[in-house]
């Protein structure tokens, strides 16, 4: 039993009952008889005058009934609640869900469960300050809204009306489901320090009640401090199918560079089949649609852990002429609860002409290849002419796409994008060591686009320099003996290494050199930035790269808002975090990009691997704590004043009754 306003009920109870408890002390009391003659009126007309103002007060009905009564209505005033379970601490912290499974449109009225999620908190913030006049202080709550990284959207606040518009204003997003900060927030507000002590001691621990459909990826590893509780209330159906696109690529093939290839992979958290047509378009335009609809088999559980596993399918489109690049969409005509992932974009590159910089010995094999490229431009010097240009200047490397480093480092690389050969550029974080002999390749990063039709398994290395990498550095293609090609991009800076001489092994006589070499060129030329090829996931920071001179730079969302930016380096343009999937814009005046064009173009798509799964958990489980579900509309407390003045309106009655029989 929970007490909302005892204060006021003990005020009310001291007001009522000792009056009229004296009433009845006070109350004139006499019997009556039957006399024979009227001459004994005198002793009753005496007693008038002598009446004792206090006297020993007698059994009365009424008196006891009235008495219950007032008690009744003084209980009512308390306010009384059954606690069903969930009693109400002193801070109350809200957990809202916000990822990308949120989206589902399986809450009533065919709203997102986000939606559902915030009426409930709505709802639950009125409860916890219901009562009016008479009601004890509220609790104070906290909104803390999460999916991949947690964010406080109203402080710890007894204020309904501003709890309620920090509900309202939470955004949706198509990230994953990350709680682990949205705790660590929570209990940096529930800290106390001790100024005579640098160590903060726990306070007492806040209620905390999560608005969510229990698709969260970390909550195994979230442990619950002691106190702490948790409430799970459950928005979204139990199992909800759907299905989506989980990767899309485009590569154009070194032999044919004005076409393009799309590759698809979709794939089916139902438990039974899902079929539907897939529809190509490029910046808007229907290019291409399958000639039947793509079946994807149903999801499936592993028997020795239970975890459960999509079912899968690949497409590829014909090929496609897009010369000059574009945003490539390929989209599930079949919808479903969850239209996120429903469809996918990547920005294909254009097929431009790089500006080159080729420093260095200028081998036979490189030079061939790269005259053999039809560049916008070819400039090849010795490390000593590049080192005095970049003396001069600065900013000369922004004046290439691309500068390939043959067998030499040099004295300054602090921006610029490179393809370095042998010798590894003078960067902090690639430490040269020594020099290692007849190496092997032992693990590839698959599906990076260096490595686009390119088949390193009969690759062998006579010579290779020894590289310590930092931990900003990819290594892509490893041998026992250290990295033989690795990546790393910092700001204005992006190097593809490959830390061994060509000539000292047997792949120029392959053909996966060839492509290898178009692959780094192109992947160093965009800055190995997503921008130009790979698409983003929602919650990342895309990076640009635009010509110096641009401004009045704007970023278009998906949803048609437009924000400005300011840029302080245009070879290195951040914005984001992008929440959202869907195609983002970057333009700009002043000069065009080499393309000819004043954009570029950002591609954000949902993780429909790790959001796509939306059968929402009937538990919560926690390091050492399984969470049943609430369902929605459930309340952690029930009313029971209403009832008290029910049985006071009762006992009045009987009272009444009571006097009546006896006049």
């Amino acid at each position: 039993m929970i007490w909302m306003a005892p204060l006021a009920a003990g005020i009310v109870a001291l007001a009522t009952l000792p009056p009229l408890v004296a009433l009845y002390f006070l109350r004139l009391r006499r019997t009556r008889r039957v006399v024979s003659s009227t001459m004994l009126w005198v002793r009753a007309t005496e007693d008038l005058h002598a009446n004792t103002p206090f006297q020993r007060i007698r059994f009365s009905l009424l008196l006891l009934l009235q008495i219950i009564a007032l008690a009744l209505v003084a209980l009512a005033i308390a306010q009384p609640h059954a606690d069903l379970g969930e009693a109400t601490a002193k801070r109350v912290v809200m957990l809202m869900d916000r990822s990308g499974s949120m989206g589902a449109t399986d809450a009533e009225g065919g709203s997102t469960r986000l939606d559902e999620a915030k009426r409930l908190a709505r709802a639950r913030v009125e409860q916890l300050h219901e009562g009016g006049l008479f009601s004890a202080k509220a609790p104070t709550i906290m909104v803390i809204a999460f999916a991949s990284d947690a964010e406080i959207v109203c402080p710890f606040t007894d204020n309904a009306a501003r709890l309620r518009a920090a509900i309202d204003a939470i955004e949706p997003t198509d990230e994953t489901t990350r709680i682990a900060d949205a705790f660590e927030l929570a209990r940096a507000f529930t800290t106390v320090t001790n100024p005579d002590n640098a160590a903060a001691t726990p306070a007492e621990p806040p209620a905390y009640e999560l608005y969510s459909d229990g698709l969260v990826a970390d909550a195994s590893s979230c442990a619950l401090r002691p106190g702490e509780s948790v409430v799970y209330r459950r928005v979204g159906e139990i199992g909800a199918g759907n299905a989506g696109l989980a990767a899309l690529a485009v590569a154009r093939t070194p032999d044919r560079p004005d076409e393009v290839e799309v590759y698809a992979r979709v794939i089916n958290w139902s438990p039974q089949p899902w079929a539907s047509d897939l529809e190509l378009r490029v910046d808007g335009t229907i290019r291409a649609v399958t000639p039947e609809p793509v079946e994807v088999p149903p999801r499936s559980s592993d028997p020795a852990t239970g975890r459960l596993s999509p079912g899968q399918s690949q497409v590829i489109f014909p090929s496609l002429a897009l010369p000059r690049g574009g945003v490539v969409t390929v989209r599930a005509v079949k919808g479903d609860l969850l239209a996120a992932d429903d469809r996918a974009s990547v920005v294909a590159a254009p097929q431009v002409a790089l500006r080159v910089a080729l420093v260095g010995r200028g081998a036979f094999v490189i030079r061939s290849i790269l005259d053999a490229m039809g560049l916008a431009e070819l400039d090849a010097m010795s490390v000593e002419a590049w080192d005095d240009l970049v003396a001069k200047d600065p900013y000369t490397p922004d004046q290439y796409d691309a500068i390939v480093l043959d067998a030499v480092a040099p004295a300054v690389t602090l921006r610029g994008h490179y393809l370095a050969f042998a010798v590894p550029p003078r960067i902090e974080g690639l430490v040269p060591f020594g020099t290692k002999s007849n190496a092997v390749v032992r693990s590839v990063r698959e599906g990076h686009p260096l490595l686009q039709f390119v088949n390193l398994d009969d690759l062998f290395v006579a010579s290779m320099t020894a590289v310590a990498a930092g931990g900003d550095a990819e290594v892509i293609v490893e041998a026992g003996e250290g990295p033989l090609v690795l990546t790393l991009r910092r700001g204005p800076l992006a190097v593809v290494c490959v830390t061994f001489d060509p000539m000292e092994s047997n792949w120029p006589f392959q053909r996966g050199f060839v492509n290898f070499f178009v692959n780094a060129l192109r992947w160093v030329a965009a800055g190995g930035d997503a921008v130009s090829e790979e698409p983003l996931v929602p919650g990342q920071v895309a990076r640009a790269r635009i010509p110096i001179g641009a401004r009045a730079v704007v970023v278009s969302t998906p949803g048609g808002s437009a924000t400005a930016l300011e840029v302080h380096d245009a070879s290195d343009i951040s914005f984001g975090p992008l929440r959202m999937s869907g195609v983002y814009e970057l333009s700009w005046d002043g000069p065009a990009n080499p393309s000819g064009t004043n954009s570029e173009s950002v591609a954000v798509n949902m993780d429909s691997a790790g959001e796509g799964l939306i059968d929402a958990a009937e538990t919560l489980g926690f390091a050492a704590q399984r969470v049943a579900g609430i369902v929605g509309g459930a309340t952690s407390r029930s009313a029971l004043w209403p009832w008290f003045l029910l049985a006071a309106l009762a006992v009045l009655m009987l009272e009444w009754w009571v006097w009546l029989r006896r006049v």
